[in-house]
């Protein structure tokens, strides 16, 4: 392999831009530590235009852009179940929640549940220990996104590639926390949407518009302008695991907690909501446009970094490399940042350090976050594809996760208090969440059932009702009778 003209000019960007990274992130060391709130959640002061690229930065990723591409070049239009679960969820979350939730102070969706809802420390420990699984394998999926793009325009080994991107983020997370992820994200997401949209522009120029496109699909491979093709398990499969696995998000109710008030957070997610919808569907066109330029790609996910390497002019091509480059390190570092939150404020501080003091909370969540992010990088080494790494994570945490988080808001007895029992929602957690990972996992089980989130939705689901009702007959048979 050897370096592009795009390459060379997209390390010279990046040789400024990193280091602008890492300075932000040492302008927050001091704020940052003020208290275990401000590293995790900003001292819940951020404004709106910080929540907005808090959240827009963070999930639209190198997943969002080479994932979706790679995914639109081999299964289409296919792809838009996936974008309607993962994104279009967000306008229901904005609706019915953020603003909900914006109006707390927690540090974790499972300190609110804890607390609004179950009133276990052991619910809130295992859930948040379950949860770091899907924010790990975001991370890695990063990774895997980013070997791709610098393989082909810079002719680094992508191993190389995954790790200085990765370490970078890291090293700005672990100073900055929160304060830094909202600024970096804000620098990002700016140059994320003026290129990106610039970047689709031009593609779809090239290929005669949608109509053109259309046309040329329909000539090479037909079944890629079509939704059905993938049959009903598997658009269910690919829609309830995103749909599902966001929905209790870290990554979404963290930002919610730190937007100033429950205003700020609506329409953050709204706004963010929007612009990923649209920046989503355009990703899997060009996939799909790649395929009827170039069907002979050695993998999928080469279809954005080939576009951007044929088709655009080197300089606009270099923004876009350190913008993909950039979008893995904010989705990495706010990723990063929500696992050591679940871990050091639902799993160390109740059951090992009840007494600890802020600034040991935060020392601890440094050093957690540097062994963390070394860690997670790994995990891209154990995944074929961007996004299959994200589907598992979605289809883990959503397949146990989901009903305890939503049955719990919304079913409630007559004196307003969660209906659902705190074992029922352990054992729908652990299990739900488990059903979904073996057989994600399988591949004979995963083709058989489309995927494991609606197994492992069925298994939570059951576990939550029965045991709710089962514990609720057995308390009011030993209930005196009046």
């Amino acid at each position: 392999m050897s370096i592009t003209q795009v390459g060379y000019i997209a390390l010279w960007i990046l040789a400024i831009l990193l280091p602008i990274q890492l300075i932000v992130g040492a302008m927050m060391v001091k704020k940052s530590g003020q208290s275990a709130a401000h590293y995790f959640v900003s001292g819940k002061q951020l404004p709106l235009m910080l929540v907005f690229f808090a959240d827009f930065a963070t999930i639209m990723g190198v997943g969002n852009f080479i994932g979706y591409a790679g995914k639109g070049y081999e299964i289409g239009l296919n792809q838009l179940w996936m974008m309607f679960g993962e994104q279009g969820t967000k306008i229901v979350f904005a609706l019915l929640v953020a603003g909900m939730i914006g109006r707390y102070a927690y540090s974790t969706i499972n300190e609110f549940m804890e607390q609004e809802m179950y009133r276990d420390k052991w619910f809130r420990a295992i859930a948040g220990f379950c949860m770091t699984i899907p924010e790990i394998c975001t991370v890695g999926a990063q990774a895997i996104g980013i070997g791709a793009l610098l393989s082909i325009t810079m002719g680094i080994d992508p191993t190389t590639g995954i790790w200085v991107a990765s370490l970078t983020a890291i090293a700005y997370t672990v100073m900055g926390g929160m304060w830094a992820i909202a600024w970096t994200d804000l620098i990002q997401g700016v140059i994320r949407v003026v290129v990106g949209f610039v970047f689709f522009g031009v593609v779809f120029w090239s290929t005669g518009g949608i109509g053109g496109l259309k046309a040329a699909v329909e000539t090479t491979k037909p079944e890629l302008w079509s939704m059905s093709s993938i049959g009903f398990w598997g658009a269910l499969a690919i829609f309830l695991g995103p749909l599902c696995g966001q929905f209790t998000s870290q990554a979404w109710w963290q930002r919610c907690f730190a937007a100033k008030d429950a205003k700020t957070a609506q329409h953050a997610f709204m706004y963010s909501a929007i612009f990923a919808v649209v920046m989503c569907t355009a990703s899997i066109m060009i996939g799909i446009a790649a395929y009827t330029l170039n069907p002979n790609l050695p993998r999928p996910d080469m279809a954005f970094p080939w576009l951007l390497t044929s088709y655009l002019d080197p300089i606009l091509a270099a923004l876009l490399v350190v913008t993909i480059v950039g979008a893995d390190m904010t989705v990495s570092a706010g990723r990063l940042n929500g696992a050591i939150t679940l871990l050091t404020m639902d799993v160390i501080k109740p059951l090992l350090m009840p007494n600890a003091s802020d600034a040991d909370l935060v020392k601890n969540a440094r050093w957690l976050t540097l062994l963390g992010g070394v860690g997670s990088v790994a995990v891209a080494f154990m995944f074929p594809t961007v996004l299959s790494a994200l589907l598992f994570g979605y289809v883990f945490i959503g397949g146990g996760m989901f009903f305890p988080l939503v049955l719990g808001l919304w079913w409630k007895d007559k004196d307003g208090r969660t209906y659902v029992t705190k074992n029922a929602a352990i054992a729908s957690l652990v299990f739900g969440g488990g059903t979904a990972a073996v057989v994600q996992a399988t591949p004979s089980l995963a083709k058989l059932m489309g995927g494991g989130i609606v197994p492992g939705l069925c298994v939570s689901l059951g576990l939550i009702l029965v045991i709710t009702f089962v514990e609720r007959a057995a308390k009011a048979k030993s209930a005196p009778q009046v």
